[in-house]
């Protein structure tokens, strides 16, 4: 549970403190997870923002992002009964109509 002590700065330089507000797929987490004020909240979304945009963080974490896609692909196409849907072929009737 990330708590922002009195002495620490809210900045983009501050990486540390930074860190402890980002997921793994790096997302910025919600205040309701982080037990952050709103003033402290927009500040660490501020300073995440900045922090992307100076490429001192990723704007997304590519390793863990392959694995969660894997793991979906996997979840998805797994076990699940395909449909066999019939398609109806065309008749000599239906085609000779659209001449």
């Amino acid at each position: 549970r990330p708590r922002i002590g009195p002495g620490d700065r809210i900045d983009y330089r501050n990486m540390s403190l930074i860190n402890r507000f980002i997921s793994e797929q790096g997302k910025i987490l919600s205040r309701r997870i982080n037990r952050l004020t709103l003033k402290q909240q927009r500040l660490i979304t501020l300073a995440i923002k900045q922090a992307r945009i100076l490429s001192f963080l990723p704007f997304r974490n590519y390793e863990n992002e392959k694995q969660f896609q894997a793991q979906s692909i996997s979840i998805i196409t797994g076990s699940r009964p395909r449909k066999n849907r019939h398609i109806p072929q065309l008749t000599q009737k239906y085609s000779s109509n659209r001449n």
